[in-house]
Formats: C-alpha cells, structure tokens, sequence
C-alpha cells in the first residue's frame, strides 16, 4: 500500500466505527522514546521516522505535527499534499482540529497510546468546539497494517548489583516506603527503564534502550507484580528477583488493575500512578472498578536519576573506553577524509566499529546523527542508504553518537572541520563553545533547576540574535536510556540538581540549508563544598566525564576570553592524560596535536593550568 491507500483505508475504518477522526502518536503503549517495530504506526502511515510527532486523520484532511528539530526531516519525507505539516506539539494539534473539524465531530484515539495529561490538554482545546475524544478497543492502525511485526520476545538479563550499588531488594523496599508515604494501597509503574532499574535487570526488546518492555504493580509491602511474557524470564533471572518478584502474563494485567481497585476501595487508599507518563488506559480501567488515583510522579525517577557512588564510577569508567574509542576514531576520520571517499553512512559504521572493540559494548545508545553541511541542521538527522551525503572537502561535520556499554551509557556531540572552515562558521561554533564552558564551568547553590541556568548557554548566541531550537541538556541513564527524566538543563527543566545526576551539555547552532553547531559531553552533578552566604548553602558543580578532543580548527580565538581559554586548554590536557595510554604511536601524536594548548596569537596568551580535575584516573578500557 502506498502513502495514498493506508490514507484511505483508515478513512475506511473511520466509517465502520463512526469516528470523525483518529490520532496517530509516535507512542507505544508504555510511552517510550524507542518503540518496537510493531508500534511504529505514525511511521508507516505518513513515512515520518522522528522521534516525536503525531498525527490527525479525518474524512477529508489530514496533518502531521513534530517539534522544531525535524523541521527539515518532516518536509523531506511526508506528503505535503496528503499532511498539512505543522510544527508544534499537542497545542498545534488541538489547534488545527479546532480549525479543519465539523462541530460536534467525535475523534477516536487508543486509549494505551496516550496519557491522561495529553489527553485532558487535548480534550481542553476541542471543547471549544464540542468535539469529543472517543477511546477505541482496538487501534485503527493495527487493523489495515497487515503485515504489522509481532511483539518483541527478548530474553532479561541480570544488571550487576556491583555496578549497581544498591540491590533490587533495596530498591523495592525504599520504593515500597514512598508508596506508604503518599498514602497508596501500590503504585504502578508503567515506564520500562524504571522497572529495570528498580528490578536491577535489562532487557534488548527496542533498539538503543536496554530494557524488557513491561509493566509493574509494586504493593506497600514490597511486593511486586511484573507483567511480561513468562518464555522471556529465564531461570538466573527469576533466581535473581526472588520470591516476592511475581510474574505474570500481560494479558492478566486488566484483571489485576481491576482487583487492585477493589482493593483501593476497601481499605480506602489511592493507587499511586503518573498521569505524565502512564497511559490513560490505566486510569480508566481502575477507575471505572471503583478504585481511586493519586496522581504522583513515577516513585523511582529521582533515585534513578542520582548515581550511587558505585555507578558514578562505572560511569567514568565507560566514558574512558568511549573517548578511546571515539579518539581512535576521529584520528582515522583525518586521515582518511582527504581522499574523498567517505560519506555519512561510512563515518557512522566506522565509529560504531571503533566502539565494538571497547570492553563491555552492547549497542549504540542512538542512530548516530552524521551530517555533512546542510543536514547537519537538521537537529536529528540520519542518513539513509536511500538518501545520504558524500563527504566531499571543504565543509563541517556534525556528528551525534553514544555507545551502551554494560556499565555505562553514552552520548557525545563533537563538530569536525574538514578544510577550511568560513569566518562565519567558526563565530558559530565558538560561540556555542562559550555557552558549553559556562554551563561546565558552573557553580551553583543546591537547590538549583535546570531551568535557571539554561540562559548561561545561550546567552553568547543571543548576544549576537543567534539561538536553537532545543533544550541544553538532557538527562542520562546507566546503561538505560540515553534520555531519560530526572535532570536537564532547559526552560521546562524544574526538578532541583541533586548529586550523582548525569545530564548532557549540548548546545548549537543551525542555520537551515548550510551547517550545523553542536558541542556536547556529558556531566555529572558534584558536591563542590559550602557557599558562604551566611546560611552555608551546599554548592554543587559539574564535572564533565565525556573525553574527546573538541575541534580547534573552529574556534575563533578572538571570541574566548582568558578564562575560557583556560578551561578549554585544562580539559585537552586532562583528555590527552587519560585517553592517550590506549592509543597507538600514530593515534598518541594526532592526540597531542588536538589538544595542545590554544593561546593568542597576538600574546603568550594564557598558559595552561596543571589544576588535576577532581576526578579519578583513567580506568582500563
């Protein structure tokens, strides 16, 4: 079927079941960022492959709406005479159904496929109009997608409790006790990194992401119900859980959600459970059995989210064997570059190459972003064997790239110039550059949100009306997903820095049809002593753990100031110490020449500081 046929046969179903329209979301039914490929529905009705996104059929229109990153990637691969393309985010969506939609018109959605704050925000734009969102048992999707692929049956695995620190035990019983302390009869918890971690186990069922796509009921006691496929439980792991670790089929999980109700109504205690991030499915099963909700945040997002001392060393550990392995291959990307045969798809399989010979590798932690010149503005570009770039001299490229490794995950944005890049180019990056050291560089009291220092980054860009259309950062799991909530650095990141938060240091530039900017390394929350503000507030830093070379070919010196230049010339130093023992003579000498000091050249400049960074050494790749 092409694009033209599924459009149609959807309108088909929207006649059988008496719906004015359908919601197609970038969601599976446990709302993660990486989906299976059987949930890949907005993808192969519309072509759009982005990580977010939704769209809105109706009898005779239909739109497509994603975020300012797949501004470029959604005109490229949808019809615009079939979509109207809008970027935005639910609001928009609301908007336009507002706009092209019959008043009183009913629009159908799968109710597994969207939480209670989406739809209440949607359904609070459509009353204007008296239109109404309708739940359907069955996804329209899935009953013209014929050849739809079945679910994923991977095997668990067991996460080491050493790299861990903490055990599953541990862990159930602190989450057993916040689900006392909020008054709940259980909690569910509907996230599958979250129940990795608080089972300490992972899984392989979606791409990038090692968790078991499942859900969980976690009872004031410390018991715990967990949903998935019996065949994909094998015996170390059920060994592993114990015997207050239930397993079930996920079939049974609507009887349980029912029984649970009833129990929330005996003793007249509230089921726990986060209307951001579990599906409206939940709620309206519980609900309609009588049991009464709480809306709390997922239990185990914060101590997810702060390292244990153990993991914050693993951590490091991963990221040494990482910035080898990029090292490695940033030194071959020079070499080879100048002959003219390389493109975006071979850089990415050169790097993941590089990558799998370092200890401990599982998988990358995304589709790795290599964009040559003008895709490099596209925020999350990937190249195709259909459509992908030569990269053919001179220009920059954009590279976007993490690793999983068994005891860390890693994600490291780095901007190469091949030839010489334009005066233009250069105050781009290096303005990003100063907006990446400020946020490295901060101190700042406990009690800080990412949301207060988002500006830090940016503001060297705005000085010069030059900004981006992302967040600075993001949070980071361990071995888990890549993104993954608890800490960022952006306007809508409102949860206080606690120690042990690993979170991006991402910001860029693009200019549409031309390049790409972006700098990221990954940092972690520290204890940094006491401010003396008369109240001795504990102050708290970043310390950065990604080390790669940053490229000085595209920096514009005359743009950093004394201090900059010190931070910078510190952390090639630092980079070059612990990364240069695994390298070979040729790879050592590239090496050097990458990180040797950057001075002034109208001045001795600055000379490099010898301050050791309070980090450990290198740990063995």
């Amino acid at each position: 079927m092409d694009q033209i046929d599924r459009l149609n046969a959807l309108r088909a179903q929207l006649a059988a079941h008496s719906l004015d329209g359908f919601l197609v979301p970038k969601a599976d039914e446990f709302q993660g960022e990486y989906i299976p490929a059987r949930a890949e529905r907005l993808a192969w009705l519309t072509d759009f492959t982005g990580s977010a996104g939704a769209a809105v059929v109706l009898k005779d229109r239909a739109m497509i709406e994603s975020d300012s990153r797949y501004r470029v990637q959604i005109k490229k691969q949808v019809d615009a005479t079939l979509f109207d393309i809008v970027e935005g985010s639910h609001q928009e969506l609301g908007d336009w159904v507002v706009q092209n939609a019959q008043d009183g018109a009913v629009i159908g959605y799968d109710p597994k496929l969207h939480t209670p704050a989406q739809i209440s925000a949607l359904d609070a734009i459509l009353k204007s109009k008296n239109i109404a969102l309708k739940p359907v048992d069955k996804n329209l999707i899935d009953l013209i997608w014929h050849n739809q692929p079945g679910p994923p049956l991977q095997l668990v695995e067991v996460f080491s409790e050493q790299t861990a620190g903490r055990t599953a035990q541990e862990k159930r019983e602190d989450i057993a006790a916040s689900v006392m302390k909020n008054g709940g009869v259980a909690s569910v918890v509907t996230m599958p990194d979250s129940i990795a971690w608080m089972l300490n186990i992972r899984g392989t069922d979606v791409p990038h992401t090692p968790f078991a796509l499942s859900n969980a009921i976690i009872h004031a006691n410390g018991d715990v119900d967990w949903f998935i496929d019996t065949a994909k439980i094998p015996g170390d792991v059920r060994a592993h859980l114990g015997n207050r670790v239930q397993i079930l089929p996920p079939d049974t999980l609507g009887d349980a959600l029912t029984a649970l109700a009833l129990k929330s109504a005996q003793e007249k205690k509230p089921v726990l459970f986060d209307h951001k991030n579990g599906s409206i499915w939940f709620k309206q099963v519980i609900e309609a059995a009588g049991g009464k909700l709480k809306d709390v945040e997922d239990l185990c997002l914060l101590p997810k989210a702060c390292k244990t001392p153990a993991e914050q060393q693993s951590i490091r550990a991963a990221h040494v064997r990482d910035g080898v392995a990029e090292t490695k291959f940033l030194c071959w990307f020079d070499r080879e570059v100048v002959k003219g045969q390389l493109t975006e798809l071979t850089v990415a399989e050169k790097l993941e190459d590089f990558r799998r010979q370092q200890a401990g590798f599982r998988d990358t932690s995304f589709d790795t972003i290599a964009g040559w010149n003008a895709n490099g503005a596209i925020v999350h570009y990937r190249a195709t064997p259909e459509d992908h770039a030569a990269i053919v001299p001179p220009g920059i490229l954009l590279l976007d790239s993490g690793a999983q490794y068994n005891d860390g995950t890693t994600d490291i944005t780095r901007t190469i110039a091949v030839g010489e890049p334009t005066a233009e180019q250069k105050k781009a990056n290096t303005l990003v550059l100063k907006g990446h050291i400020a946020i490295a560089a901060a101190v700042f009291p406990e009690g800080t949100r990412g949301a207060d220092i988002d500006m830090l980054a940016r503001q060297p860009l705005m000085r010069h009306k030059m900004n981006y259309g992302h967040g600075t950062g993001h949070g980071v799991g361990i071995y888990l997903s890549v993104h993954e909530q608890g800490g960022g650095v952006s306007k809508a990141a409102m949860r206080p820095y606690k120690p042990g938060m690993l979170i991006s240091n991402e910001p860029g530039y693009y200019k549409e049809g031309s390049f790409g900017i972006r700098i990221e390394n990954l940092v972690m929350v520290v204890e940094d002593g006491v401010i003396d503000d008369g109240r001795q507030t504990p102050a708290l830093r970043f310390e950065t753990v990604t080390l790669v070379p940053i490229d000085k070919r595209l920096i514009d010196i005359s743009l950093l100031n004394d201090d900059e230049i010190v931070w910078l010339n510190d952390y090639h130093a630092r980079v070059e110490r612990e990364i240069g023992p695994y390298l070979d003579a040729t790879e050592r000498t590239w090496l050097k020449e990458a990180c040797a000091p950057l001075k002034k050249p109208d001045a001795a400049g600055p000379k490099p500081r010898t301050r050791r960074q309070k980090t450990p050494g290198p740990s063995q790749p």
